[in-house]
């Protein structure tokens, strides 16, 4: 399938005019099939990202299993040897937490790190580590909600030199959200910075490092000049918070990150919003990491293409070989997302699957992730699947996409 992001003269016209050079295209044969479909008993609603540990999926979806709080699991990466390994369970006041949503669990040194967003104390959600077989299942950090404390965290943790930082979406000073710090054991948890209005707030994403190492990058759903979000950084030294782009509406700009993080490729950083651009239907965006040349790489459904073009993303951009590969939430030939991939230029942009509801799932809201080879990405359906053909059920699936 190819796929341009404008419109371009014929490549006969092109050829004969001298102008084109087979390395101005890029194929993807595109071949995807359901790995694995949810049934509410195993799992339903899958409202995350999958981590691959060697030859292993891990994931958890958001509702089903025992208690209709959701699951984690793992499967082999062909899709064989589906494993519930933990149930979470019912209750406000339950110190393990339930319900996770979005993000991906974080391996590291041979265990699991994930956040609920609910469960605990006042309901507030728990950061909670767990063994890859299931076992050891231990929350490691029960959020109240206060001022030196967050809540509702939709998203994990990032390990910076043996220590975690992550987000919350509320919680802390003002309750609009807190960036934290703790110890990988759960211990000297503290908040350093809190989220206010002006300056953004309710972040729902994770934190993204900068290449000097101490500067963290993040964006926020809501807050900003125009209460439509904003780009920010914080310095690890100093904690100084500095917002680098305030989003807007207008065909120049973006707004509204729904679930979504930042990607780094060297200096600059990528992500997507949910809104914005020329067709208010949400844009892929780059800005240099000091805050300079923010610029729109692609706005969705622009212009025509040989496959509808997707829109509305909620979730993140994820590089590899050359390319940002995401997901959208709407649109594509079924109208029920799609995965694609552009390069860091914006130059070329390509639509590599179209979800179908009844086989592989629907409505995209989170990441997708690539094997080691780059020649395959894994990815949830948030409804539909197999035993769900219509979504009422809200189930889901996982879905592996071959790309060549």
């Amino acid at each position: 399938m190819y796929q341009f992001k404008k419109p371009y003269l014929t490549i006969l016209t092109l050829i004969a005019l001298g102008l084109f050079s087979f390395s101005t295209l890029y194929c993807a044969k595109e071949k995807s099939n359901a790995l694995f479909s949810f049934n509410g008993l195993n799992g339903a609603t899958p409202k995350g990202t999958l981590t691959l540990v060697e030859s292993t999926l891990y994931g958890y979806t958001s509702a089903g299993g025992k208690h209709g709080k959701g699951v984690i699991f793992m499967l082999d990466h062909n899709g064989k040897d589906f494993k519930t390994v933990y149930d979470f369970t019912d209750g406000s006041d339950n110190e393990t937490g339930n319900e996770p949503h979005h993000d991906a669990m974080y391996f590291y040194k041979d265990h699991l790190y994930g956040a609920a967003l609910y469960g605990g104390e006042k309901n507030n959600g728990v950061i909670f580590r767990i063994n890859p077989d299931g076992s050891g299942y231990s929350p490691l950090h029960v959020f109240n909600g206060s001022d030196t404390d967050g809540a509702q965290p939709h998203s994990g943790i990032i390990v910076i030199n043996n220590v975690f930082y992550g987000l919350t979406a509320q919680g802390g000073i003002g309750r609009k959200g807190t960036l934290y710090r703790m110890n990988p054991d759960g211990t000297d948890f503290s908040v350093l910075y809190s989220f206010s209005k002006g300056t953004g707030h309710n972040p729902h994403g994770r934190l993204t490092q900068g290449s000097d190492d101490s500067t963290l990058f993040g964006i926020t759903r809501t807050g900003g000049t125009d209460k439509l979000g904003a780009i920010f950084s914080i310095n690890l030294r100093d904690t100084n918070y500095k917002v680098l782009h305030n989003f807007a509406k207008g065909k120049q700009n973006g707004h509204t990150s729904q679930h979504g993080y930042l990607v780094r490729v060297d200096n600059t950083i990528y992500g997507m919003t949910y809104s914005g651009g020329k067709k208010d239907k949400g844009i892929v965006f780059g800005i240099n990491e000091d805050g300079s040349d923010f610029r729109i790489l692609h706005s969705f459904e622009d212009e025509k293409t040989t496959v509808p073009d997707g829109h509305s993303p909620y979730g993140s951009l994820c590089y590899s070989n050359g390319f940002l590969y995401g997901t959208t939430r709407k649109g594509g030939t079924n109208d029920e997302g799609t995965v694609f991939r552009i390069t860091p230029s914006g130059k070329y942009y390509e639509i590599l699957y179209s979800f179908n509801q009844a086989t592989s799932g629907a409505y995209p809201i989170d990441n997708v992730i690539l094997n080691k080879n780059g020649k395959e990405i894994y990815v949830f359906g948030q409804i539909g699947g197999e035993y769900d053909p219509s979504g009422k059920n809200q189930y889901g699936a996982i879905n592996k996409i071959k790309v060549e």
